[in-house]
């Protein structure tokens, strides 16, 4: 196992974050599913948009980006905890790319893999607003949003209720395997972020997403029947 690149350095993360843990752990050989687990549910309440930061951004209007316009943009020196960095993290984007696949992840996030005609992927991610632990400036739109994927790809589920722990155990054990391929044109609007490298599908050179996801326009044709990932 090679140590981290520069875009997964722990230097920008908090010294006690999990994620700082795990990349230095990553970085020793002696990273484990355990330490990877809870490093994936740092900064939840920036990905829930539940940050003080992310009020102000209520009413940014969306500025148009290509993917890759996304992935060159520069690691911030320090990530907050529980705020945002400077530049795309306060950013709202708008974003017409395809849809490549998308898989339910173990924190009850949509994982969505982006990409564009060049062969550039990026991630966005619909958290799941049972699974929200602090009011979210964005609840509404997040709630619209995954009303409509759930809507598009007939997926039935419950987003008033939290992801089931042994839900969440089955969804991590099951990995990349419980992706499904479905290359949709969309249009998204979402908050920037910048994520670390765990191998996740998708992820871009310097880990930024869309995350969390408040809005999403099907430009192609209706889905036949997709269903939930496995």
């Amino acid at each position: 196992m090679t140590a981290p690149s520069a875009a997964e350095s722990p230097d920008r993360y908090h010294p006690e974050s999990n994620i700082h843990l795990y990349l230095a752990a990553k970085a020793a050989s002696t990273d484990t599913a355990a330490l990877l687990a809870p490093a994936t549910h740092d900064r939840w309440s920036v990905k829930t948009a539940a940050d003080a930061d992310a009020q102000a951004l209520t009413t940014q209007a969306p500025t148009t980006a290509t993917i890759a316009e996304l992935i060159a943009q520069p690691l911030p020196a320090f990530l907050p905890p529980d705020g945002r960095s400077d530049g795309p993290e306060k950013t709202v984007y708008q974003l017409t790319a395809t849809l490549q696949a998308f898989g339910r992840e173990a924190d009850g996030d949509y994982h969505m893999v982006m990409a564009d005609d060049q062969g550039n992927t990026m991630i966005a991610e619909i958290p799941n607003p049972g699974d929200f632990t602090s009011p979210s400036y964005f609840a509404t739109q997040i709630t619209n949003t995954r009303t409509a994927f759930d809507s598009h790809f007939t997926i039935t589920e419950d987003i008033s209720a939290p992801t089931a722990p042994a839900a969440a155990a089955a969804l991590a054990a099951a990995g990349a395997t419980g992706f499904q391929d479905v290359n949709v044109p969309v249009t998204l609007t979402g908050l920037g972020y910048f994520d670390f490298k765990h191998g996740q599908r998708g992820v871009a050179p310097n880990a930024i997403e869309l995350h969390p996801v408040i809005n999403i326009v099907f430009t192609g044709a209706p889905a036949a029947g997709g269903g939930a990932p496995a």
